[in-house]
């Protein structure tokens, strides 16, 4: 599957979401905060729906958490189909985007996981993109691979993602 596509398709069903329960729609699906929503996303998993974490190529623990950064390096370039980033929010490409833009797959990988995410935290979407830091924070794998990282003068170092898919999963505080 295409990695970029699920992201965005993430994105685009994170915005539906925001749009649908809220009378005060607040675009702040900036680029932090959505590579932090992706994390999250990527490892949620139950007894039928394997996380998509495998899907990315590679996560780093950086200062400000988890970062997958194939996605990150995507939006940066602003090499996505469908969406732009800046710090403060997100934007259309094109003047409309429905569902059916994305492949029946990637849909069918996403909805789910997307659900199971809300599911576990209801108001994960609403969180600020720095509450999404510090969430991450609380993860084994941000701590262990960050300090190993500071403690060689780096300020950021890739994590296994077997060291994610089998640790313990923080979704809320």
């Amino acid at each position: 599957m295409n990695k970029n596509l699920i992201f965005e398709y993430f994105i685009f069903k994170s915005l539906l979401n925001l749009t649908r329960d809220s009378s005060e729609f607040k675009n702040d699906l900036s680029i932090l905060k959505s590579i932090k929503l992706l994390f999250f996303f990527s490892t949620i998993s139950d007894s039928t729906h394997s996380p998509l974490i495998d899907e990315f190529e590679t996560v780093k623990a950086l200062p400000l958490g988890h970062v997958i950064t194939d996605i990150y390096a995507s939006i940066k370039s602003d090499n996505l189909t469908f969406f732009s980033f800046n710090k403060n929010g997100v934007s259309l490409k094109s003047s409309s985007i429905n569902e059916t833009d994305f492949d029946i797959n990637i849909r069918q990988a996403v909805d789910p996981r997307f659900d199971l995410l809300l599911k576990n935290n209801p108001y994960i979407l609403k969180m600020t993109a720095y509450e999404l830091v510090e969430l991450s924070h609380k993860w084994y794998s941000w701590n262990y691979y960050f300090n190993i990282a500071r403690s060689n003068g780096l300020s950021s170092i890739e994590i296994p993602i077997e060291v994610i898919k089998t640790e313990r999963k923080i979704y809320s505080f």
